[in-house]
């Protein structure tokens, strides 16, 4: 008869995974007490005695030699050997003991149900391949026919699944034995692996970033520091040095960035892939072998890969409240021989204490501006009027850009471009083209000019010292001040002659503005104090068995972000954690997305409007149901594309902002979930054409169509909501 103590432990661990229906239908196990409590427990009777102790991890061996594929079909076998090979060495690893085992395990069932099916007589001839059972298994039992007839699903299916061109047989079958590793680990064996007091606690002190990414503690990696200001140089150094690699990756911060490194490399003949949230570029040789350079976003860098250089951008916003997690997780786990950063001075004893922390060497590189910047002696003379070409005007809202826009067209005989943050970025690039070639005169922008353009500003007129921030106006901060006025001084006149290039000037619209500036621009360097931080997918997983039974995903950030800051001593801090945790909170509750799909979801780039919040949903709804969809068969507005709404001015500006933003999700999510978000070709046509009406009404823009009681198809003052209900 069993004593309270082992009722009373049963009960907890029955508790624990009761978020998960199917966690409780299998929770009547008793959990393990041993390290071979799994193996006793499930009996394996495939399983040869050598992998049971865990002497052989790849190639099946049988012991009677049974005719069967893998015995008989000399290329089947070698591509199944590389692929568990694959998921080997990219599966089975973990932060602490408990873990690790756990993955063991999963490798022997999937090893089993081989063997199992290896086994059986195959009766493969009537089956008929159903691409979601491999995508997205409930069940192991036709892994062995999934894949001998991967051949029933088009090779252009495979690629668009998984990504890239001409895709191997190897590639296949790792990705269908990745599911269904998945499937077992999820479903079979987490739900049962319930730490020991001991194994809680020599586990991993989660609390402490640096020990997430073991497989950078284990190198010796040199930080190479490139600090200066806004046009001295800094970037193409780290650049230079990244081309000699054989292995290597830029991070941008901007996926346009990202864009324009890649352009630069094919243009001098140095391969290179791009890889960002949103689009995938192999560059393969004539054997299928991808290019060992990569230019792409910083969220998206592989910290499972090994290179030999990494450049980091804009270093300095590992400290940005929305974004900062990509950088810091990207500095600390980049597994490179070299790691480059290039940003601004003010990341510096920031960087010192994390590196002390990381034991990596560091060395700082310091640049001076390339050209002198000015700040004039007084504001922009005679209003509109005193407007030079080369020009830029700073404000910080959409309402009062498109508004100088107009006065500024009104007054003068100037062409105006504008950049501000909801706008597409392929937008941004052709308005700031417009300005460098010299098709428009004044560029009219708001902070977003601060990173990623390359402009040709003679001049910078700040038109106010305050900025909203959400909640009331605030005075520029000085690190925004110096870094907007130093885009200054990248000038090139039309006809390209050597003007001063490089000198720069900075004014205000009045005295009391151009005193702020002027204060800005000169004051001490604001230093970085923490680094902002988003758990990694394993981090979670391991976190999750040692928090309280029936504890949330959103409960559990909302803890993980408490300890991590106090036990730091605010070195490290949780990506602008109230309200991602409060957007966590919707979407947790929807039925049929797991663990897993949480994780990932949490990472999604979603700004704070109700409108894409809500299509968001009805993203995840289409993950938790196993649905497959084209971006068509959601209930967007798709009409008001027809370009005859270029000259309607009911229908504003911003609805295509975010109906664009909502095509860049469906994009986002096609590469995270490619068995779910299909025909990329039509979102890339509706996010083209978006771009396309976008720019024409800017072109054609007579009134501002953002001022207070302006009727937008029967609303007012919050035009965003207008198109709810159609969703």
């Amino acid at each position: 008869m069993l004593n309270r103590a082992v009722v009373q432990t049963t009960a907890q661990i029955i508790l624990r995974f009761s978020w998960s229906r199917t966690y409780i239908k299998r929770a009547s196990l008793l959990p393990f007490q041993r390290e071979d409590w799994f193996v006793k427990h499930h009996k394996f009777k495939q399983l040869p005695p050598a992998e049971l102790k865990g002497l052989n991890e790849i190639k099946l061996i049988f012991q009677k030699k049974p005719s069967n594929i893998y015995t008989t079909n000399r290329t089947f076998r070698n591509a199944l050997d590389e692929s568990l090979l694959n998921i080997y060495n990219s599966e089975i690893h973990a932060f602490d003991k408990v873990e690790l085992r756990a993955k063991r395990n999963t490798w022997k069932l999937l090893r089993e149900e081989l063997y199992k099916q290896l086994n059986l007589p195959s009766a493969s001839k009537n089956y008929c391949f159903n691409l979601k059972d491999a995508l997205s298994p409930q069940c192991t039992s036709e892994l062995l026919l999934q894949l001998m007839h991967i051949d029933q699903i088009s090779q252009g299916q495979w690629d668009s699944i998984i990504g890239g061109s001409s895709i191997s047989k190897v590639q296949i079958y790792t990705h269908i034995l990745r599911n269904h590793f998945n499937h077992i680990y999820e479903k079979e064996v987490l739900p049962f692996a319930h730490p020991s007091l001991s194994s809680k606690q020599k586990g991993l002190d989660i609390s402490n970033p640096s020990e997430w990414y073991s497989g950078a503690r284990k190198l010796k990696r040199k930080i190479v520091m490139h600090l200066g200001p806004t046009n001295s140089g800094k970037t193409y150094n780290a650049l230079e040095k990244l081309k000699k690699a054989t292995r290597g990756y830029y991070a941008g911060p901007l996926r346009l960035l990202a864009r324009e490194v890649y352009d630069k490399f094919k243009q001098q003949n140095i391969r290179c892939n791009l890889l960002t949230g949103e689009e995938i570029i192999n560059d393969l040789d004539h054997i299928g072998n991808k290019a060992g350079l990569t230019s792409g976003t910083v969220e998206m860098i592989p910290l499972n890969q090994e290179f030999d250089v990494v450049v980091l951008d804009e270093i300095q916003m590992l400290a940005d409240e929305q974004r900062g997690w990509a950088w810091t997780n990207a500095f600390l786990g980049a597994r490179s021989s070299e790691v480059h950063l290039c940003g601004e001075r003010s990341v510096l004893p920031l960087i010192q204490k994390l590196v002390k922390i990381t034991g990596d060497d560091l060395i700082v590189n310091e640049y001076s501006r390339l050209g002198k910047l000015v700040i004039e002696s007084e504001p922009l003379s005679l209003g509109f009027s005193g407007l030079k070409k080369g020009d830029c005007l700073i404000s910080f809202s959409k309402r009062k850009i498109l508004n100088l826009k107009l006065k500024v067209e009104r007054c003068t005989n100037y062409k105006v471009s504008v950049i501000y943050g909801s706008l597409p970025p392929e937008t941004r690039i052709k308005q700031a083209n417009m300005f460098n070639s010299g098709h428009s005169d004044i560029l009219i922008a708001s902070d977003a000019v601060g990173m990623g353009l390359n402009l040709s500003i003679k001049r910078i007129v700040f038109t106010e010292s305050s900025k909203w921030n959400g909640a009331e106006m605030q005075p520029l901060e000085d690190p925004i001040i110096k870094q907007i006025g130093g885009r200054a001084g990248r000038y090139k006149p039309k006809d390209n002659s050597d003007v001063n290039p490089s000198k720069g000037y900075v004014t205000g619209l009045d005295d009391e503005i151009l005193s702020a500036v002027r204060s800005g621009i000169n004051a001490p360097i604001t230093y970085l104090s923490s680094a902002i931080i988003w758990p990694t997918e394993e981090i979670i997983t391991s976190a999750l068995a040692k928090y309280q039974p029936g504890t949330k995903f959103s409960t559990l950030i909302e803890n993980f972000n408490r300890d991590v800051t106090t036990k730091s001593n605010n070195l490290y801090t949780l990506a602008d954690s109230s309200k991602k945790i409060e957007f966590i909170r919707e979407y947790e509750k929807i039925e049929g997305l797991s663990l897993r799909d949480l994780i990932k979801l949490s990472y999604a780039p979603i700004r704070d409007s109700p409108l894409l919040k809500t299509t968001f949903l009805k993203f995840c709804h289409t993950i938790a149901k196993k649905q497959t969809k084209s971006l068509l068969n959601y209930a967007l507005p798709l009409d008001k594309l027809n370009s005859k709404y270029i000259k309607n001015e009911d229908v504003a500006l911003d609805f295509y902002e975010e109906l664009h933003h909502i095509v860049m999700m469906f994009m986002w999510l096609n590469i995270r979930y490619p068995e779910y978000f299909i025909d990329r070709e039509s979102a890339i046509d509706i996010k083209n054409h978006c771009e396309y009406i976008i720019y024409k009404k800017l072109e054609i823009l007579s009134k501002n169509p953002y001022k207070k009681n302006l009727h937008t198809l029967g609303y007012t003052r919050r035009p965003n909501r207008r198109f709810l209900k159609k969703l």
